[in-house]
């Protein structure tokens, strides 16, 4: 009696998984689509110990999905490594930190929009130091990049997207995507994954931020599952969200962004947050307003698939880049002289 019962609960959570999969399929949901990278030459991220990824110098020919081409031209600052905007040699300097936004993933160097506002604001080197992958805490990072060169950009922008929240606080979705899914080359998967060690962000009981250093978890069961099902996939996402709120994801970020301010203020460096893409029930807006943070509203529309790389990249492509560099140039019109 006791092995029919066992049986009959098996059975009905074996239906239960199955009735679920086919409905989440039929109302749009999907299995994790496989995110594949290539670049000629090889390795064009290498891993770092401090920010997670590092731009490796030289011109790439990067593929996604095995579709998508595109040229990106990494250069070497000798305190930090970005995407190129171009041969200017002002010495006035804009910064832009960030992730694969602003760095420009599926498109040519010459469509990102660093790259766009370096042709339209000569006076000014504008340097594009955006990585794939970063997230708020690389941002506080590369402060101590500039007092140790003893370099004071005129403008330092932070272009935020949402997503960085979970990247603060290394979230399983975020570290086993990057572990596992994501791929840099099959040779160089292993490495990435084994020697970076990402920024982790916590609080303390007094609402204090402190950092420490986690390599990616690329082990998991939901991992692999999400490749094949779309109810795994979700699960996933539902769990990182319960899991962000825990650790005080959005907290996280505000204090690493205080502290940002902060310290630019001490050293008389303007601060401006580029929003780039928030979260409609916690707007940015709102926060910098609060704390008297200035920045740019960019976003744009994410559900129109004219401004993305589809169907092989949800990146934005080079029209959502000519619109970002559009609107900042508006707003860098209003606070440069």
């Amino acid at each position: 009696m006791e092995m029919k019962r066992i049986k009959l609960i098996l059975i009905n959570i074996l239906v239960f998984l199955i009735l679920g999969e086919l409905a989440l399929r039929l109302f749009g949901f999907t299995s994790l689509y496989p995110y594949k990278v290539y670049s000629s030459p090889q390795n064009c991220l290498l891993p770092s110990t401090e920010t997670g990824f590092l731009l490796n110098p030289g011109v790439y020919r990067v593929t996604i999905n095995e579709n998508l081409k595109y040229t990106a031209t990494h250069e070497d600052h000798g305190w930090c490594r970005g995407r190129t905007t171009g041969m200017i040699t002002a010495d006035s300097l804009i910064l832009f930190t960030g992730c694969s936004f602003t760095y420009g993933m599926g498109v040519d160097d010459s469509l990102t929009y660093p790259n766009r506002l370096q042709s339209l604001l000569p006076k000014y080197k504008i340097i594009n130091a955006a990585t794939p992958a970063h997230g708020t805490l690389q941002t506080l990072g590369m402060l101590d990049k500039l007092e140790a060169a003893q370099i004071k950009p005129r403008l330092l922008i932070y272009p935020y997207i949402d997503t960085h929240e979970e990247r603060n606080i290394l979230t399983r979705s975020f570290t086993c995507l990057l572990g596992r899914e994501s791929r840099v080359n099959n040779e160089q998967k292993v490495d990435l994954a084994k020697k970076s060690l990402f920024p982790c962000g916590k609080l303390d009981e007094e609402g204090q931020l402190s950092i420490y250093h986690s390599h990616l978890k690329t082990k998991n069961l939901f991992t692999s599952l999400r490749r094949y099902s779309a109810l795994a996939n979700q699960f996933e996402y539902v769990y990182s969200r319960l899991f962000s709120k825990k650790k005080k994801a959005r907290k996280v970020t505000e204090a690493a962004i205080l502290e940002i301010k902060r310290r630019c203020e001490a050293n008389n460096i303007p601060f401006l947050i580029a929003i780039l893409k928030e979260n409609k029930a916690c707007p940015m807006q709102a926060f910098c307003t609060q704390h008297q943070i200035s920045f740019a509203d960019l976003t744009i529309d994410y559900s129109d698939e004219k401004l993305l790389n589809l169907p092989y990249d949800g990146h934005p492509n080079g029209l959502a880049h000519g619109i970002y560099a559009e609107k900042l140039m508006e707003k860098l019109g209003q606070i440069m002289d």
